[in-house]
């Protein structure tokens, strides 16, 4: 109940702060402090009811679609990946499908996500320190309150690479990641994640970042 109390406080902050129009030096410092509290014991995951009517087909036998909404460009969507298990829907997570289960990672539908996380923060005034987390803490922070999207914008048998946006509706601005992990090493416990961080975006800068990314598979 304390790890609950204390996010909520936290968030709250946070809003307020945004709210009343801090500048972004003082909202990105906030998140980083957010980040490196390592006080986070959530475990928080999305709670979503799948209508089969709903699901559709892929060009892989067995797996669905749950059609999500998308967020300024086609390819940035809330899409996830389910199949039958034992009767129930269940979030793809299985080297067969490395797309699929980097997608319900990165839209935390995995509940059992023990990823380590390390990302360059890129802050205001050129500041970019390096933060080391569980990639789960992230979401028990940010994830309550916003809505995720993410694009996998390249794939082989080498690397995945993709980008992770947070959006928060109501103030109308994102915090956004570059990611990266060698392939093989998505379904390794413990794995780490790399990438960077870029916290306090307008949201309308999302068409000029993805301007020139597109989907490639190989």
């Amino acid at each position: 109940m304390r790890g609950k109390v204390i996010i909520t406080i936290v968030l709250t902050l946070l809003l307020d702060h945004a709210s009343a129009q801090t500048d972004k030096a003082e909202a990105d410092l906030i998140i980083y402090e957010m980040l490196t509290a390592k006080n986070i014991t959530e475990n928080w995951h999305p709670s979503v009811v799948i209508q089969e009517k709903q699901l559709k087909e892929t060009n892989e036998k067995g797996v669905f679609i749950v059609p999500g909404d998308s967020f300024q460009i086609k390819s940035l969507r809330s899409d996830f990946y389910v199949r039958q298990e034992k009767g129930q829907w269940t979030p793809i997570n299985d080297a067969r499908y490395p797309m699929e289960t980097m997608v319900n990672l990165l839209l935390n539908h995995i509940t059992n996500n023990q990823h380590m996380l390390e990302i360059c923060h890129h802050q205001y005034g050129q500041k970019s320190p390096k933060i080391t987390i569980p990639m789960q803490d992230l979401y028990d922070l940010l994830a309550r309150n916003m809505n995720l999207y993410c694009s996998v914008t390249f794939i082989n048998e080498h690397e995945i690479r993709a980008i992770l946006v947070f959006h928060q509706r109501s103030l109308n601005f994102i915090h956004m990641l570059e990611l990266k992990i060698k392939t093989k090493k998505l379904f390794d416990v413990d794995s780490t994640i790399y990438g960077d961080f870029y916290t306090n975006i307008p949201q309308n800068n999302v068409k000029d970042i993805f301007r020139e990314k597109k989907i490639k598979k190989k």
